[in-house]
């Protein structure tokens, strides 16, 4: 399907009213809040903190899209690039990631990550962010806070007097 045919009946609202209710919908739809840990207060504050986002919706007022930035003013992170199931393929996804891009190429962001579990090959990468397992590393709940093991990088370094 053309992409551009595909868009005719969406729209795309920068860092505008978002639904909190359908927000929360889509992350469930799409298996992001299986077990609903998400609450209103708590998205409504998650985008308030947000540097930009955007939402993809119908005619109708249905949201079918969002994508957004986080970070502070040096280092950003670029989320929630999701679309509802019924409406992928049409370019969706691609139009919000083309307003991500125009909000970074704005802004004076020393680095920006994005994190794609998406599966669909390259999609990211069509977009300039390339692949960094080196420096990637993550944090999951439950896991030890502090290690019994010593720290080879402070293990290594000299004595201070």
């Amino acid at each position: 399907m053309h992409e551009h045919a595909s868009l005719t009946d969406i729209t795309f609202t920068e860092n505008g009213d978002v639904d909190v209710a359908q927000l929360h919908a889509l992350y469930r739809l799409i298996g992001w809040d299986r077990h609903h840990r998400r609450t209103e207060a708590e998205t409504t504050a998650m985008l308030r903190v947000s540097h930009y986002y955007i939402a993809a919706h119908t005619a109708e007022g249905t949201l079918v899209g969002f994508a957004r930035v986080c970070g502070d003013p040096y280092v950003a992170q670029v989320l929630d690039v999701i679309t509802h199931p019924a409406y992928r393929r049409r370019g969706i996804a691609t139009q919000c990631m083309r307003g991500v891009l125009a909000h970074l190429q704005r802004s004076r962001y020393v680095s920006v990550t994005l994190t794609d579990g998406s599966g669909i090959a390259g999609f990211s990468h069509r977009f300039g962010f390339r692949v960094c397992n080196e420096v990637a590393q993550r944090w999951e709940r439950g896991a030890a806070a502090i290690s019994s093991d010593v720290d080879s990088a402070s293990s290594s370094a000299p004595e201070q007097p």
